[in-house]
């Protein structure tokens, strides 16, 4: 396992200081993402670049290992550059998107499974990206059936954030359809105009060191979100 800087998540308000966007539970119940996401849970990550950590110090510490650290998972992190729920990335061969990554991970026995993505099926008609989400997921529920699934959204600084809306609302509608909580980072505005600047990384297009540190953090709220029973869940 890779290990970022642990302690990162405590430099920003807790999820009851604020008001957070939390994810549409579906079917999760609060109890089980809170026994899911608790520190030493068996946690598998599937991801692109950004759950390498393309653009930090080393190019190997991105918000996945960052979070990991935090949370004290035993976690499979499993990114892959330039790929996505249809797009293989360099390698041109379908065993390289996410269905494929996630059905040969089948002898694993996670608690938890956070899909990332994915900004790199840009190419990808919507109807058919929102097929492959459904699809992928699904196939993630059923294999994993006692697991928490989980499916992160683009999550790029701006100005790159903008020309990902229509990649977004395609994995959140594929997430709907299979059942699985959606975290929104577009939606959320996590990455703006006023704090994209400090958060990328020198081409743009990835995050630096302080920018995965951050998406850790609000990925992480938005996890206790999903584990915190909506009756007492307040904005303050």
């Amino acid at each position: 396992m890779s290990l970022g800087v642990a302690g990162c998540l405590v430099m920003l308000p807790a999820v009851s200081d604020a008001c957070q966007s939390v994810p549409d539970a579906s079917d999760v119940s609060a109890t089980h993402a809170a026994s899911a996401i608790a520190r030493g849970s068996d946690v598998l990550i599937v991801g692109d670049s950004y759950t390498t950590g393309r653009g930090s110090y080393d190019g190997r510490h991105g918000w996945a290992q960052d979070l990991v650290a935090d949370r004290d998972w035993d976690a499979t992190v499993d990114g892959v550059p330039g790929t996505g729920y249809v797009n293989t990335g360099v390698t041109n061969s379908a065993r390289w998107n996410y269905l494929s990554r996630i059905e040969r991970s089948a002898s694993l026995d996670p608690e938890l499974v956070i899909v990332q993505g994915s900004q790199n099926d840009w190419l990808v008609s919507a109807e058919t990206l929102e097929r492959r989400v459904e699809r992928t997921l699904r196939t993630a529920k059923r294999q994993w059936p006692g697991a928490v699934i989980v499916a992160v959204g683009p999550s790029a600084p701006q100005p790159r954030a903008t020309s990902t809306a229509g990649i977004s609302s395609a994995v959140e509608a594929g997430a709907k359809a299979a059942g699985v909580p959606f975290v929104d980072a577009l939606a959320g505005q996590w990455f703006t105009k006023m704090n994209s600047a400090s958060y990328a990384a020198v081409d743009g297009q990835h995050l630096n060191d302080a920018g995965y540190r951050y998406l850790a953090a609000r990925i992480d709220e938005a996890l206790v979100g999903l584990a915190t029973p909506a009756e007492h869940e307040q904005c303050v």
